[in-house]
């Protein structure tokens, strides 16, 4: 029981930074969040349109999303990605296990979103928010052995700077 206790006060530690960081405001318009006309985009903006981050739940994507919900945040415009991103972070922390593909192989997409910055403009997020998502990835570096996750770290010392990941460098041997 102390493990799991330990698991769930981490996992509750970084909920509060995800939420301090990306805040609880409302969501963009459907033309911010997807700008494409292809089918897959077309039915990620039908379901997230009008949808709160804080809202979107691994059950709901499993439950009410008739796409590949693991492609949501692939498919979708700069500020629809930096919006919901924080819901695909929690899903991350608090569900790994149970969210295959979407919780799992979230940091490789992650990582491929922040070398992509002609698409997805990550660089221009606020120190608070790249330190949310750092924090994020330490955490599924550190507690799930998530490969992907120390991948994407290196990708953030690439792209933002060292200075986001001083914090966890030393247990991670850089």
């Amino acid at each position: 029981m102390r493990i799991q206790d330990a698991l769930n006060a981490r996992q509750g530690s970084i909920r509060k930074v995800v939420e301090a960081a990306f805040k609880k405001e409302n969501p963009p318009g459907a033309s911010e969040i997807i700008s494409s006309l292809h089918l897959e985009p077309l039915q990620i903006k039908d379901y997230f349109t009008g949808k709160r981050w804080w809202d979107i739940t691994l059950q709901g994507l499993f439950d009410d999303y008739v796409g590949d919900s693991s492609a949501c945040l692939t498919f979708m415009a700069p500020a629809g990605v930096e919006y919901y991103l924080p819901a695909y972070l929690l899903m991350a922390v608090e569900h790994y296990y149970d969210g295959g593909v979407v919780t799992e192989d979230f940091a490789y997409g992650l990582k491929r979103s922040i070398m992509r910055d002609d698409l997805y403009r990550m660089s221009l997020y606020g120190v608070e928010k790249k330190k949310a998502i750092v924090e994020v990835l330490v955490f599924l570096w550190k507690e799930y052995g998530d490969e992907e996750a120390l991948e994407a770290m290196r990708a953030v010392a690439m792209r933002w700077g060292n200075a986001y990941i001083k914090a966890g460098d030393q247990e991670l041997g850089w």
